[in-house]
């Protein structure tokens, strides 16, 4: 007897249409705004290649966003969605922990209004979520079978790059100002946490590919680790002017990591040999 495959629910898909709306707002402000963080955003961001990598991950979250919402599986979605929760919660964590800096009361009236919405929606879109899972707890069916497992080189790869962006991650968070000196350009404490929890929400979909190990389930978290790695890759070339510093290694290995993700995410994401929706 086969198992349907489970639907994503109508709650989760609103709250999910909901995160994307958030996101994109987040990835305009710290991908085209980056050199205007004190007057449109929630805390300012001094060096803009910062800005821009803290909003690699928003622009990542909007992609996957639209393709969960654009399919009714419940399985591709989750996949791609709970490394975006958990970067959330990670993003609360910062903020609470330098609440001081953010545009509460100071600044102008559009950076006061963008850090009360900001830590309005971190506070309400973790216990949001958590209703929402629950609810889609219940929904009826199953995850999919294994189709399509992932190249062996690809799947070693991204569990290589799991472990690597999780220590650099955690590094970060816990101590953002030594770590700041392996960094391409320089950190302020407050950026160097959020860059780690960014580094977390991309290992994260890295894991999340390979926990799957089938490119059909994992194509959309693929897609989304992709769209980081390249987005990675061109940050120092486009907001790096006068920050990065060129001639040490730290750059060049930075870019080597975000094109092998990107890379990777391709052999993932890219058409293989097709299976026939029945099997056999």
């Amino acid at each position: 007897m086969t198992t349907a495959h489970a639907r994503t629910t109508r709650v989760m898909w609103w709250f999910g249409a909901a995160s994307v709306a958030i996101s994109a707002g987040a990835a305009v402000q710290l991908l085209v705004g980056a050199a205007r963080t004190e007057d449109f955003f929630a805390w300012t961001i001094a060096v803009p290649a910062s800005a821009g990598f803290i909003g690699l991950f928003y622009l990542a979250s909007v992609v996957m966003g639209v393709l969960a919402l654009r399919q009714p599986w419940w399985a591709p979605a989750r996949t791609a969605l709970v490394p975006v929760v958990l970067f959330v919660a990670l993003v609360l964590a910062v903020t609470l922990l330098h609440l001081s800096a953010f545009h509460l009361f100071a600044g102008g009236p559009l950076a006061r209004s963008a850090a009360w919405v900001w830590l309005a929606v971190y506070i309400v879109t973790p216990l949001g979520y958590v209703f929402a899972f629950r609810w889609q707890d219940r929904a009826p069916g199953g995850d999919p079978p294994r189709r399509e497992p992932l190249p062996p080189g690809t799947r070693v790869t991204l569990a290589a790059a799991t472990g690597l962006l999780g220590v650099l991650g955690v590094a970060l968070l816990v101590a953002p100002r030594p770590i700041a000196a392996l960094w391409p350009w320089a950190l302020t404490a407050l950026t160097g946490r959020m860059a780690g929890a960014t580094l977390l929400g991309v290992g994260l979909l890295a894991f999340s590919v390979v926990r799957v190990d089938d490119r059909p389930t994992g194509r959309i978290a693929a897609t989304g680790l992709g769209v980081a790695g390249g987005t990675a890759a061109l940050v120092p070339l486009v907001y790096g002017r006068g920050a990065v510093d060129w001639t040490g290694p730290s750059v060049w290995l930075y870019t080597v990591v975000a094109v092998v993700l990107l890379v990777a995410a391709l052999a993932v994401v890219l058409p293989g040999d097709r299976v026939r929706e029945g099997g056999g």
